[in-house]
């Protein structure tokens, strides 16, 4: 029976990720929407190398500029802008070259001399321009940051309303604009609301997030009547982790897109997308989710289409190609040494999941890393996610077909540290996970061949570790096992990479609890081995 469970073990990890893959990499028929163009998209100018909003000497040059808006004015006839610093001064001037209709936003912070500043500047562009620019947002999730209090805020924005030469606005969450209604209303002249259904606290998974957008901005509608509304912020992320039922991706991303597009009015008519182009600076906030949300990647790219399929999934389809190429590799390298049928199974199984996760973990690594000390980490623990699983794979040879440990050179001392080392990174990303896990990846191709494979090793009576570090190794499993239940309540029973996360660490602890066991019942009791060295003795005289 143990034999069955773990060959079960060994099938279900290449199947599952066959069946993961196969959907993703081939193409996605979505239905076309009519028209070409969005009503705004959001604009920030830092999606090249190295530019970041928080750098203050940094000034884009018109001539960036006017390359970005040459490309968003292929899909949109307004933008929305965040701020009047950094060279965006030049930006109504050549938007107006572009047909582009401009949302002009003045940055508020918690600095009142910056403030004051930046609200000049903005005053006077709006009113050079009055030919382009339509609006004033000035202040964005202001309170959301609490930078400033309601009343503060409030105050700025009606003297702002008294200079001003075009209709000003205040953009935040829904929630914040209904919870300070009464102090905000009367100081703009329209609100400029962000739905977000990624960033909920209750995450809303794609398939309803057209349908939520549309109700909260009638919910919003109706609480702020008479004032205006226009949704400020809207969209959805082509890359990151999952929160709650919301799952990250190019399909999920232009779906979306099309939805909105194709709302009736006044919804299709009054949003805004965030945004024009991927900003890789929000990743050192948000982790990979939060340099994934443009409508072009950050080297120009157009990535949403109004019509036609999404293409397939590059990753997902070397993920096919490595589950092939990896059961051939091992079933060759197991046959040259001249395994028995089952041993070579094994082989054959275990080289399929350990190479089809490859991919997936590059991808992460892109994903995620951005300075050279991000890589460093991810290199250390790729190659020790890989190292873990391949001594495993060595073992489960061993255990299967005794042969096999004759067959090489003895087993090094080293060998004997991948498991344990892996399993205390396992632990140690769990915890964080728990704790701190909001921007941190859901990293469960990392975890899940070595904890398959060393469980289906304890199965057959092996363990994946040396007896000495028995102790340590159960501690860290039985981490591992209860941060696995842990991590479902706190991500939410809908949130399928959690799911995977979970069923690694608990694969892994899994594993711990039973090769030790397995070795507490093959070990000679002080009573058994009493009774037969007095056999061996003969009897008593």
């Amino acid at each position: 029976m143990c034999r069955l469970l773990a060959f079960a073990l060994l099938c279900a990890g290449p199947l599952a990720l066959a069946w993961w893959a196969l959907p993703r990499a081939l193409e996605t028929p979505l239905p076309a929407v009519t028209g070409t163009h969005l009503a705004c998209v959001s604009y920030a100018p830092f999606r090249r190398t190295g530019h970041s909003p928080f750098d203050p000497d940094l000034v884009i040059p018109p001539a960036a500029i006017d390359a970005d808006l040459a490309l968003i004015a292929r899909v949109s006839r307004c933008v929305r802008t965040y701020g009047v610093g950094h060279g965006l001064d030049a930006l109504p001037a050549l938007a107006a070259r572009h047909g582009l209709r401009v949302r002009l936003g003045v940055w508020i912070s918690a600095d009142p001399a910056a403030n004051a500043r930046e609200l000049a500047t903005g005053l006077r562009l709006a009113r050079a321009h009055r030919d382009v620019v339509d609006l004033l947002i000035v202040g964005n999730e202001v309170l959301l940051r609490r930078d400033l209090q309601p009343a503060q805020l409030a105050q700025l924005l009606a003297a702002a309303r008294r200079e001003a030469a075009v209709p000003i606005a205040y953009a935040d969450v829904w929630e914040f604009w209904l919870r300070h209604a009464e102090a905000l209303r009367g100081q703009v002249d329209l609100a400029a609301i962000h739905i977000l259904p990624y960033w909920e606290d209750h995450p809303v998974g794609i398939d309803g997030a057209a349908r939520h957008v549309r109700e909260i901005a009638a919910k919003a509608r109706a609480a702020l009547a008479p004032l205006p509304l226009w949704i400020g912020e809207t969209g959805w992320p082509a890359a990151g982790r999952q929160r709650g039922a919301a799952s990250p991706g190019v399909v999920e991303q232009a779906r979306l897109v099309r939805e909105l597009v194709a709302m009736p009015p006044p919804e299709a008519r009054d949003f805004n997308l965030i945004e024009a182009f991927d900003q890789p600076w929000k990743r050192a906030l948000e982790g990979a989710v939060g340099g994934a949300w443009g409508m072009f990647d950050a080297d120009g790219r157009q990535r949403i289409a109004f019509s036609g399929s999404v293409p397939g999934d590059a990753t997902a389809r070397a993920v096919g190609v490595a589950l092939v190429l990896g059961a051939f590799g091992a079933a060759i390298g197991a046959g040259v040494r001249r395994h028995g049928p089952a041993a070579l199974c094994a082989a054959l199984l275990a080289g399929a999941h350990i190479a089809g996760l490859l991919p997936l973990q590059w991808r992460l690594l892109v994903e995620e890393c951005r300075v050279p000390g991000h890589w460093l980490f991810g290199a250390l623990l790729f190659t020790l996610t890989v190292g873990a699983a391949l001594d495993c794979a060595l073992r489960l040879l061993e255990a299967l077909d005794p042969r096999a440990a004759g067959l090489g050179p003895p087993r090094p001392a080293w060998r004997d540290f991948l498991f344990p080392a892996w399993l205390f990174a396992a632990a140690s990303y769990a915890l964080m996970l728990l704790f701190d896990g909001r921007y941190r990846p859901l990293v469960w191709p990392m975890l899940l061949s070595p904890a398959l494979l060393a469980l289906a090793l304890a199965l057959l009576g092996r363990p994946a570790f040396a007896p000495r570090h028995n102790r340590a190794v159960r501690i860290l499993g039985a981490a591992c096992a209860a941060s696995a239940v842990a991590l479902v309540v706190s991500e939410g029973v809908a949130n399928g990479a959690a799911w995977a996360v979970a069923l690694g660490l608990a694969c892994a602890g899994l594993a711990v609890e039973v090769a030790h066991r397995s070795a507490l019942g093959q070990a000679p009791t002080r009573s058994s081995t009493a009774i037969h060295n007095a056999g061996a003795a003969g009897p008593a005289p």
